[in-house]
C-alpha cells in the first residue's frame, strides 16, 4: 500500500472516529433536554447575574443597594461567592456582603424567596 493510500485511510478512519463522538454527544445533550423539567408558562426564571449584571447602575444608589442590588448579591451568595467576590463585582465593601449575609441567611440561604428582578429576569 502507498503511503498516500495510508494517509487516505488514517484521514477516513479519523474522520468516522470524530463523527462518532459528535453523535454520541448530541443524543446525550438530546436525552438531557428530554428529561429536563419544563416550567409552567408563566412561571418566573430566575438569572444567575453575570458581571455585567452585578454593574447595572439600577443596582445602587449612590453607596447604597438598591433591592434589586440586595437581589443580586444574594443570587451571589447563592452561589457561593465569597465576600471578596460579591464585593468586587457590586463595588462594595467585604464588611457590607458580610452584613448582607447575615440577612441572606436569615431569608433561608439558597432556599429563601427570590425577588423577580424586572431587567434581569424573564417570565417562562
Amino acid at each position: 500500500m502507498s503511503i498516500a493510500l495510508e494517509v487516505a485511510a488514517a484521514i477516513e478512519a479519523a474522520r468516522q472516529e470524530a463523527h462518532t463522538i459528535i453523535d454520541r454527544s448530541f443524543e446525550s445533550l438530546r436525552t438531557r433536554l428530554a428529561n429536563a423539567p419544563i416550567a409552567p408558562a408563566g412561571t418566573p426564571v430566575y438569572k444567575n447575574p453575570t458581571d455585567e449584571d452585578c454593574r447595572d447602575p439600577r443596582n445602587k444608589t449612590g453607596m447604597n443597594l438598591t433591592p434589586e442590588g440586595v437581589e443580586v448579591l444574594f443570587r451571589l451568595l447563592d452561589k457561593g461567592a465569597g465576600y471578596n467576590s460579591a464585593g468586587r463585582k457590586l463595588s462594595i465593601t467585604q464588611n457590607a456582603v458580610k452584613n448582607r449575609k447575615k440577612a441572606w441567611e436569615a431569608d433561608g440561604g439558597p432556599n429563601r424567596q427570590k425577588m423577580f428582578i424586572e431587567y434581569l429576569d424573564s417570565i417562562a
